[in-house]
């Protein structure tokens, strides 16, 4: 994943950089060291950018599971309890990218505690800007199956077994209404 700071980044994105790059650590770490690391920079980037989120009261999880996501902030009733971020994904795109998912998911927190929200809308997207992360993240772990329109060709990933997957004549393409095929990635 490369850098995205270029001369239409905003004020804060030199500062984004150099804590990053303060905080690195590579996969070959502990569990336990990773998530001390990621509550300081999550810690550092609240103060930062001011956000209404408290790192010592969530909990903080690695997922060895998740496929296709790279983090998640689970809440109750509209307040967050935990941010889980995906160890694979960790492995896969590294550090910077990580970071980036901590942003995103302090967003998710921030957002919650302040307007009971948890959704990718304008304000979440206004702050992703600012504080320099995407809104989704890229693909990090290959799918079991590809399901495809045998009609336009369009692509589904599926990582776990469904009735999509063990009865696909039973589902039609959302884009043209075409069959569909499942194709195992092994």
């Amino acid at each position: 994943m490369g850098k995205r700071y270029d001369a239409e980044s905003g004020p804060h994105d030199q500062w984004i950089l150099d804590t990053v790059d303060k905080y690195q650590i590579s996969p070959d770490c502990s569990k336990e060291e990773f998530i001390a690391v990621v509550k300081r920079y999550a810690r550092k980037v609240t103060n930062e950018f001011s956000l209404s989120v408290s790192v010592t009261e969530l909990d903080w999880e690695v997922s060895m599971r998740a496929k296709r996501r790279a983090g998640a902030v689970k809440h109750r009733d509209g307040t967050p309890e935990s941010v889980s971020l995906t160890w694979e994904y960790f492995e896969q795109k590294g550090w910077e990218a990580i970071a980036e998912t901590i942003r995103h998911e302090l967003i998710h927190v921030h957002l919650l505690n302040e307007a009971q929200d948890a959704g990718h809308g304008p304000p979440f997207r206004e702050l992703a800007q600012d504080l320099n992360t995407r809104i989704r993240c890229s693909r990090f772990a290959e799918p079991n199956w590809w399901v495809v329109c045998d009609s336009c060709g369009d692509r589904v990933a599926r990582y776990r077994r469904s009735p999509l997957i063990d009865d696909p004549d039973q589902y039609r393409c959302g884009s043209c209404g075409g069959a569909l095929l499942v194709k195992s990635n092994s």
